[in-house]
């Protein structure tokens, strides 16, 4: 090991760091909690050759998640971006996958490790996972000083698997190895030993570090099923101020071919000027709208392929593009294209 290195965490709360409601009664309902209160359990801590660094924020339940604290996060990391070998975020699970996919998006020229963890059973309870989450991403975060090589990404550490942050997630509420990254290999899996998959590493960004500070919150996702009326499909799309939508399909991309259904769809591409992305509702697999007539049809209506995009990625892609405030023709091609390793190939539109 070189010298001492220099991690910073940043504390948003989650499962890793709650306490009982009621003090003394631990069956009442888990709640998040400032890091002070939990730092005595983890005493393996103290016995890293690093110095860990605290941010505490407002400590939340991951279901309250949302884009505002997304960008406070990157703030946090920008402004002590120089400081630190690396930065490691404590957050719940439910909302994981969707954090780290817009900190991909949002800290631009990322040189430097950003690990997410957490835990599926509070740090505090004796059969918790959090102390080796915990340990093993401040690792990450300090690579040089465990001879760990650089991982220049934002990245889920979970379970004992390293996973791309964008490409990751929850595939279990309760089991340890509660993450999956099904569609793109692991970055790095921790078992006696720490081994890095560097073969499919982002290389580091010789650029200057910025961040992005703007997500356009106009977007929605849901899944089609079976019977889904026509009307609902249009009200849905006819929201005002709605800018996009990630449209959950079937499969390889496909959905109903009646012309109730393909008409809702083109009054929202032609008329409403929206920007429409096709996923697939499996968790494994990529969108492939040519395939299939069930899918055609939406392809020549002007909905665009998603590939094979998380639906946490896929939302806050079109967060950060439409918050760029491009024109909506840029903000499909972008959509198409693989900006921070999100998809494995680019998409380009056929029409």
């Amino acid at each position: 090991m070189s010298k001492r290195g220099k991690v910073l965490m940043i504390h948003t709360g989650g499962t890793i760091g709650m306490l009982p409601k009621e003090e003394g009664n631990p069956l009442s309902p888990l709640v998040p909690v400032n890091w002070e209160r939990l730092q005595d359990f983890v005493p393996s801590l103290k016995q890293l050759p690093i110095e860990v660094g605290l941010k505490e924020m407002d400590p939340i339940d991951s279901s309250d998640m949302h884009p505002d604290y997304w960008v406070n996060i990157a703030r946090v990391i920008r402004d002590n971006y120089e400081n630190f070998d690396g930065f490691l975020v404590l957050h719940g699970t439910d909302t994981m996958a969707y954090t780290a996919s817009a900190l991909s998006f949002l800290l631009e020229n990322l040189n430097k490790p950003v690990i997410i963890t957490g835990s599926q059973i509070p740090i505090v309870n004796p059969n918790s996972d959090a102390t080796q989450n915990l340990t093993t991403s401040l690792k990450l975060t300090s690579p040089k000083t465990f001879g760990l090589p650089l991982v220049p990404e934002v990245c889920i550490f979970f379970g004992g698997l390293l996973l791309r942050g964008n490409r990751a997630r929850k595939v279990s509420c309760s089991a340890h190895a509660g993450f999956r990254s099904p569609n793109f290999p692991p970055l790095g899996e921790v078992g006696e030993n720490i081994r890095i998959n560097t073969e499919v590493l982002r290389k580091p960004s010789e650029k200057a570090f910025s961040i992005h500070e703007v997500l356009d919150q106009n977007v929605l996702m849901f899944d089609i099923y079976p019977g889904m009326k026509p009307e609902v499909l249009d009200k849905i799309l006819g929201i005002d101020g709605l800018k996009g939508v990630v449209l959950r399909t079937f499969g390889a991309g496909n959905g109903p071919t009646n012309p109730e259904f393909l008409g809702a769809i083109s009054r929202a591409v032609k008329d409403r000027k929206l920007v429409v992305v096709n996923i697939t509702q499996c968790l494994e697999g990529t969108v492939e709208m040519g395939r299939y007539d069930a899918g055609a049809g939406l392809l020549k209506l002007g909905v665009i392929g998603g590939a094979d995009m998380t639906p946490e990625s896929a939302l806050v892609k079109m967060q950060f593009l439409l918050g760029m405030d491009y024109h909506v023709d840029t903000v499909k091609k972008l959509m198409q294209k693989d900006l921070r390793g999100e998809q494995t190939v680019n998409v380009f539109n056929l029409l």
